[in-house]
């Protein structure tokens, strides 16, 4: 080897071993550090006592000490009026108004035993935790300072800035400010009550989380559910699995907990797989599953006890309320994706419902407006007829409908009981009147065709009359045509019965009563809702007895 390759190989060497020595200085020093840091943690100061008795033996020295006893380890102070120290297993027993004050969190209790050497602290007899912002009260609990969490058992309460949370047990991370809770459980606020099998909930954005038979409860309205996140600020709920939502009352009677719905009778429920509830706008979403959809009952008791009854499912559906300004509250439902609907001697089939009830302020029956819409024409059935149209419009008092109106190449028909034929009337506009849920007359116009079909004094189908007009009008009786009235350039043929072959139907013809939806039908009186109200829901034991069964069915089929 050459002499200046040798000298450098020295000087390579001579670098690695002071880049060792360094290494090694630097871990020796942090090692010490550690070591003075933790010895630091670990000691325990005594400040102050009245009187303190040192005893030693095999198991070490025992300190005694008495009256206004403060102790502090690193930032952590203590206070008791007896303290019992072991000095072998740093193990502390406080009794006589403890106070532990560690970073933000103040510790209260009549007895504790703190481990010096974990900083945790097992404390009993009217426990309470505390920082300034939230507050936990319990019988028994243990508090680790470093963590700042504090887990409890026998039964504990957590106060948050007006929120009251009751469980048996579980634990509450302060420096987080999140709580978990096994239940069951309770929270209780100024808007109502929530409880569930067990839960969470994060102070800093005021959710919970709470699952297993969930219940909200407020002044006007009521929550089942599997699964609930609720935000007490904004009081918005998402709820998931089978969800009812209750709403009692009319909207605008009802402020905070304490004051009892203005009208009980009056109930809005809503069945779902996943909710969204806004108690403050007075909004609900619900949505279904694939193969179950939403249902919606509103309720009126009427002066006599009658229960009028308006059923509806959809994919998706809305409802929310407004206030006039008369002071009458509007409940708005919007049921759309292929809405089926029911009302006493009401159905109906629309890609969309839309249900305005006017809820009077000085009390008296409901108004109710329907709009029908959609791409595949929306279908209503009356008192034994069905009306046809782009768009259909009808309205309704104390659950009876008195008017229809059909716009958009609007066609009727109605099956004759007697003859077992369908009388039918066409045009550009509809308008049916109803008398106590009873057709009494069809105007329709302009460009008004009919075909009406006679029966003699028998009752044995004798012909068939197809006329056309400017306007025409069915007059019933019975809920069946006795009479068709013709304004202006009326033509039209008269055709004997016995030379009548097949059935005569005007173009556009639309009659399909199988496919109204009834009460039963809608309900399902053995999926999980009618489940739901037999076993939960309140004041409406009779409710099933009371539904429609036929009155939205017309008679037959051709």
């Amino acid at each position: 080897m050459e002499r200046g390759a040798w000298k450098r190989r020295r000087r390579i060497d001579g670098g690695l071993e002071l880049a060792c020595r360094g290494l090694l200085l630097v871990a020796v020093w942090l090692l010490v550090a550690s070591s003075s840091v933790e010895a630091q943690v670990r000691i325990v100061d005594i400040q102050n006592a009245d009187l303190i008795e040192v005893t030693d033996d095999s198991s070490g020295v025992v300190r005694r000490m008495t009256g206004n006893v403060r102790l502090r380890q690193d930032t952590t102070s203590i206070r008791a009026d007896r303290v019992i120290e072991y000095e072998r297993q740093r193990l502390y027993l406080l009794s006589g108004n403890v106070r532990i004050v560690s970073g933000r969190d103040t510790l209260t209790a009549r007895t504790v035993t703190y481990d010096a050497n974990t900083k945790v602290s097992i404390a009993e007899g009217n426990v309470r935790v505390g920082n300034g912002e939230s507050t936990l009260y319990a019988p028994s609990t243990r508090y680790d300072s470093r963590a700042e969490v504090s887990a409890f058992e026998g039964g504990g309460r957590i106060l948050n800035e007006g929120a009251t949370l009751i469980a048996p047990s579980g634990t509450y991370d302060s420096s987080r400010r999140f709580a978990r809770l096994d239940g069951p459980v309770s929270l209780y606020d100024s808007t109502g009550t929530l409880h569930a099998a067990r839960g969470t909930y994060d102070a800093r954005v005021q959710r919970a989380d709470f699952a297993g038979e969930v219940r909200l409860w407020r002044p006007d309205a009521r929550m089942h559910a599997d699964s609930v996140v609720y935000f007490r600020r904004t009081e918005r709920a998402r709820a998931y699995g089978q969800v009812v939502l209750q709403r009692i009352g009319e909207s605008g009677t009802i402020e905070r907990v304490g004051q009892a719905p203005a009208d009980s009778s009056a109930r809005t429920l809503l069945f779902g797989e996943e909710l969204l509830f806004d108690g403050q706008e007075d909004r609900a979403r619900v949505r279904g599953s694939e193969t179950r959809d939403p249902l919606l009952l509103l309720l009126k008791a009427d002066s006599t006890g009658r229960v009028d009854t308006t059923l509806a499912r959809a994919p998706r559906i809305d409802v929310f309320e407004e206030a006039t300004e008369g002071g009458d509250t509007l409940r708005v439902l919007i049921a759309a994706g292929g809405a089926q609907l029911t009302q006493r001697d009401l159905a109906a089939r629309a890609d969309s419902v839309h249900l305005v009830r006017r809820e009077s302020r000085a009390g008296g029956p409901s108004a109710d407006r329907f709009g029908f819409f959609g791409q595949t024409r929306p279908r209503v059935w009356a008192d034994g007829s069905q009306l046809t149209a782009d768009t259909l419009l009808a309205s309704a008092r104390a659950g009876a409908v008195d008017t229809v109106f059909a716009i958009g190449a609007p066609f009727a028909a109605q099956l004759d009981s007697t003859l077992g034929r369908v009388q039918q009337l066409k045009g550009q506009r509809m308008r049916a009147l109803f008398d106590q849920d009873r057709i009494r007359q069809l105007d329709v116009w302009p460009n008004a065709e009919a075909i009406y079909h006679l029966a003699d004094g028998e009752g044995r189908f004798e012909s068939v009359i197809e006329i056309t007009s400017d306007s025409l009008a069915f007059g019933f009786e019975d809920g069946e045509v006795r009479n068709v009235f013709g304004a202006t350039g009326n033509q039209g043929t008269q055709t004997a019965g016995n030379l009548v072959t097949g059935r005569k139907r005007l173009s556009g013809f639309a009659f399909s009563p199988r496919e109204a939806p009834t009460a039963p039908s809608v309900l399902d009186v053995d999926g999980w809702e009618a489940i739901w109200l037999r076993t939960y829901g309140p004041s409406l034991q009779d409710l099933l007895p009371l539904l429609p069964t036929t009155a939205s069915t017309p008679r037959g089929d051709p």
